[in-house]
């Protein structure tokens, strides 16, 4: 694995002309990616069905599975950043990227990063720091999620058989996309020493960077490995809950990590819209119908949110007590 970047400089950028007719792209786009929602659950009718199946034990249950999911995720991107900005504390950064995920909500593609960005960069964080630690989180965020679904798939071909050939060759596609990721990471510095990129002083210079702490790097991968874990079994036990099929909780935790990647990257703000029908076309290759893979998704997103809520509030009154004189 390579390491944090010893150089700072930070490209130049002006502000392109377009961004504004991007947002105003991406938010139509979220309007008619919810449209469609909205439409297409209306024309099933069974809305209410789906909701008395969601019970209060359960969603409770799984508000404090992803409470714990979102206290990894924060671990495992700040143990990277530690090493560069020392005495960052852990409510800290959970508070600050909290607040750029709201940002993230408003501004599509980077709003969350900017966020992130601008703040550590007050603590004396370069941007050629930030680049690596959120690169090396997220390579092994993506190698954790191939991980979980080679195991997921190896669990339902034993016990249903054969998944079916669309299943495998997304399972493929995440894997290979896991592997590439890892490796361009580990070779990114040898790649960034490339004549033609001497142009970009700020990415030539990422050949500055050396080797990672591999106890870091494991340690980062385990916290990946449990958030995906916890989120496999969130995502499981609604998917059962709605069904009402016992078997779909493995389904359902398998259509989680075959669609983790999309999370990675935010296409509208939030990705809302593009999350719920990635993961209701996805569910209904393996098992479930639209209006299943749509509700679980929703449902998703929502104890997540509340979880978030929470962590927010405990790290404020956290934060609060220890900042008392």
């Amino acid at each position: 694995m390579t390491a944090r970047p010893k150089v700072l400089e930070e490209p130049g950028s002006a502000r392109s002309p377009r961004v504004s007719t991007r947002r105003w792209l991406a938010s139509t786009v979220v309007l008619a990616l919810l449209v469609a929602i909205a439409v297409y659950l209306s024309r099933t009718g069974e809305e209410p069905v789906y909701l008395e199946r969601l019970s209060i034990g359960l969603l409770l249950g799984t508000c404090l599975l992803q409470f714990v999911s979102q206290l990894c995720l924060n671990g495992s991107l700040l143990l990277p950043l530690q090493s560069c900005v020392k005495g960052l504390g852990f409510w800290e950064l959970y508070l600050v990227r909290t607040g750029g995920v709201l940002v993230g909500s408003i501004v599509p593609v980077a709003g969350g990063l900017a966020v992130r960005l601008a703040y550590l960069r007050r603590r004396g964080l370069t941007y050629l720091e930030f680049t690596w630690a959120t690169l090396l989180s997220n390579a092994l965020a993506l190698g954790a999620a191939a991980l979980m679904a080679v195991f997921g798939i190896g669990a339902l071909w034993m016990i249903a058989g054969p998944p079916p050939a669309a299943v495998l060759a997304i399972s493929g596609g995440v894997l290979a996309l896991s592997v590439a990721a890892l490796v361009l990471f580990e070779f990114l510095p040898r790649l960034t020493r490339h004549p033609r990129l001497a142009k970009w002083r700020w990415l030539s210079e990422m050949s500055s960077l050396s080797t990672t702490s591999p106890r870091m790097a494991a340690s980062v991968f385990v916290l990946s490995l449990v958030r995906h874990s916890l989120n496999f079994v969130t995502f499981g036990l609604l998917s059962q809950a709605l069904s009402r099929a016992p078997g779909d909780f493995l389904t359902g935790g398998l259509v989680y990590v075959l669609t983790s990647p999309v999370r990675m990257v935010t296409i509208t703000p939030a990705n809302l819209g593009v999350t719920e029908w990635v993961v209701a076309l996805v569910g209904k290759v393996l098992a479930f119908d639209l209006a299943t893979g749509l509700i679980v998704a929703i449902a998703f997103r929502g104890v997540g949110l509340v979880a978030q809520a929470l962590g927010v509030a405990f790290g404020s009154a956290w934060l609060a007590a220890w900042s008392r004189p």
